[in-house]
């Protein structure tokens, strides 16, 4: 029982590990298509393909400056 436990507790440890490693990087690339929009030298479309995020995704933090 105390093994299948460790196991559990083991396996959800690293669910939350790449849960924060995921929101690390979404948050990563939501900075980094701010201060891309904030310079206001790209287009949106490229803006997207470097910052990895959709064009609706750029559209929306546009609106949100």
């Amino acid at each position: 029982m105390c093994e299948a436990m460790e196991r559990i507790e083991a396996r959800g440890e690293a669910r939350g590990k790449l849960e924060g490693e995921r929101k690390g990087r979404r948050e990563t690339m939501l900075a980094t298509a701010m201060r891309m929009l904030k310079d206001g030298i790209l287009a949106l479309k490229d803006i997207a393909r470097y910052s990895g995020l959709s064009l609706a995704q750029v559209k929306k933090l546009q609106m949100e400056l």
